[in-house]
């Protein structure tokens, strides 16, 4: 049995009604409080996916993730999540890069509908993969800033593609890694930036870390990784959420 911490269900569910989100069928609160809080949650997972089935501009998306934190999670003005919402929309790139240069989501606001993608199927796999006491601020931060390593990574240029109808030369954009760009690698960058604006537990810096699995380690690294699994469920439970998200739902553009 899981237990939801920092989801006001409530809340969320008035934000629905006011924005004519109005779910069928809805489940009251009170007696029923466990499964009215599952219930919404199941219906937030929902809300993300149908959000970002449509294209967006980039406004609408800090829109959005402003509404995560201040409606669902009622994070007040104090809450240290502001300023880096504010150091991604005023500093950065987060909310209109890609999420990669040439695999998934390779296109303008890859990595924001990247980010959303992974919340929405994490909300999923949560009551399956995660046990005891699940701080909903915690998970939500790990999915939307898992991949902080990628923000002001990419540059855009141009190369010649071949029109296979016309046979002539166009230019075409394509994106890549900018020749200023260092890091300490992928996990390490985006716990590294992220722990400068909230500290996050030991249990979610594993998490992100390890996010990328084999994908993203020496055979030295092997064992740490596997003892890190072994020891944090939420190690396997976002680097599930990220592949799900970015193998089975989301494209890459040649």
């Amino acid at each position: 049995m899981i237990k939801i911490n920092n989801f006001d269900a409530d809340a969320y569910d008035k934000y629905r009604t006011k924005n004519n989100l109005v779910h069928p069928n809805p489940v009251t609160s009170g007696d029923e409080r466990e499964t009215f809080t599952e219930y919404v949650l199941t219906v937030f997972s929902d809300d993300i996916k149908l959000f970002i089935a449509r294209q967006r501009d980039e406004q609408e998306y800090i829109n959005f993730i402003r509404g995560i934190f201040g409606e669902a999670l009622g994070r007040g003005p104090g809450d240290p999540v502001w300023k880096l919402i504010q150091y991604l929309e005023n500093e950065s790139d987060f909310f209109y890069c890609p999420a990669s240069a040439k695999f998934h989501s390779n296109e303008q606001y890859g990595l924001v509908r990247h980010s959303l993608n992974v919340l929405a199927n994490g909300i999923k796999l949560a009551p399956v993969m995660l046990s005891g006491e699940i701080d909903m601020y915690y998970l939500i931060v790990s999915c939307l800033f898992h991949d902080l390593c990628k923000v002001n990574m990419y540059e855009m240029k141009t190369r010649n593609i071949k029109n296979e109808e016309t046979g002539s030369w166009e230019k075409a954009p394509y994106y890549r890694v900018s020749d200023s760009y260092i890091s300490y690698g992928h996990g390490i960058e985006s716990l590294l930036r992220l722990n400068k604006y909230i500290a996050m537990p030991d249990a979610w810096n594993q998490a992100i870390r390890w996010h990328m699995g084999a994908f993203d380690q020496s055979p030295l690294d092997k064992y740490a990784m596997d003892k890190a699994m072994a020891v944090y469920r939420e190690v396997l439970f976002l680097h599930t959420a990220d592949m799900l998200s970015s193998t089975a739902d989301e494209t890459q553009n040649i």
